[in-house]
C-alpha cells in the first residue's frame, strides 16, 4: 500500500521510502521517514498531487513521489 491508496482524512505509518537519496533526505527533513505517522489531508483533481500532514508539517507531494512511499493504515 502507498500514499496513493489512502483516502482523505486517513492516517498511516510509513514503512519505507523507495526514492532517490536526495528526495529521501528532503522527506526526512519534512518528518516523512520510516515509522512516522502521516495523514492525507487532501488530494487534487485526478489525484496528481497530495497534501499530507506529517508531525505537524504540511507538505505537498507529486504522484510519482507519493507512489514510492509505502505505508500501512493505522
Amino acid at each position: 500500500m502507498t500514499i496513493l491508496d489512502l483516502k482523505r482524512g486517513e492516517s498511516a505509518i510509513v514503512l519505507g521510502l523507495g526514492v532517490v537519496p536526495a528526495v529521501k533526505e528532503r522527506l526526512r527533513a519534512l518528518n516523512v521517514y520510516p515509522r512516522a505517522s502521516v495523514t492525507l489531508l487532501k488530494a487534487s483533481l485526478f489525484r496528481r498531487t497530495f497534501l499530507l500532514d506529517a508531525g505537524g508539517v504540511r507538505l505537498a507531494l507529486r504522484r510519482a513521489v507519493a507512489a514510492e512511499i509505502r505505508v500501512v493504515k493505522k
